[in-house]
């Protein structure tokens, strides 16, 4: 189950990221072909803010399918600063107990008075 959540996690955070952050780019990383990144990569740092990894993921429910997710360093730092926020966010509702302070007063029960 972490596995899934993560991989949608990655995933939408990786096409919002996308979204944000436009590079020079014709096509987004991940339509590239593998000689396409490595031409684009010619002659940059690892280091590069610009310079294109590519991660496999396994596919929920495949034994063996796995997706290529291609991304440059700086949208991989977007993704994986709103997965850790995320995860604080998550653990701070956790400790809070799930629960709102206050309801709204239209779920409130109004008590029954006998007359």
């Amino acid at each position: 189950m972490r596995g899934w959540i993560t991989l949608v996690a990655a995933l939408s955070a990786a096409s919002a990221a996308s979204a944000s952050e436009p590079t020079n780019l014709a096509r987004a990383p991940s339509d590239m072909s593998g000689a396409e990144i490595d031409a684009y990569n010619e002659g940059r740092s690892a280091n590069d803010p610009e310079y294109i990894r590519c991660r496999r993921i396994v596919e929920p429910g495949s034994l063996v399918k796995k997706n290529r997710i291609c991304n440059t360093n700086a949208q991989w730092r977007v993704i994986t600063d709103r997965g850790n926020q995320d995860a604080r966010d998550s653990m701070e509702m956790l400790a809070r107990g799930w629960s709102n302070s206050v309801e709204p007063k239209d779920s409130l029960m109004t008590e029954i008075k006998p007359k």
